[in-house]
């Protein structure tokens, strides 16, 4: 039996970047490029540096991309997993 995800309203995105990462960089604008086919998400950007020691655990690698609270992608991203993702958590879709 698969464990369902609530659909919610809002779609929180925390992403933890490395200020002069390409990589990250490259991330955040697709992140940004998605709220125009989710309007309802939100977009924190965090600078790994200035954290603090909530992000010790991961052992520092960015980007790190968060939604509503889970980690859903360290040192990666995938803008076809993570539409997918969004689809599955959004009551709009």
């Amino acid at each position: 039996m698969k464990n369902s995800e609530p659909i919610t309203e809002q779609l929180n995105v925390e992403v933890i970047i490395r200020p002069g990462c390409r990589y990250s960089d490259r991330v955040l604008n697709e992140l940004n490029a998605a709220r125009v086919d989710f309007p309802q998400m939100t977009l924190a950007i965090v600078d790994i540096n200035e954290s603090g020691n909530n992000r010790r655990p991961l052992g520092g690698i960015t980007p790190s991309i968060w939604v509503n609270g889970k980690l859903l992608f360290l040192g990666t991203y995938s803008q076809p997993r993570f539409y997918k993702k969004m689809k599955k958590l959004s009551s709009l879709y």
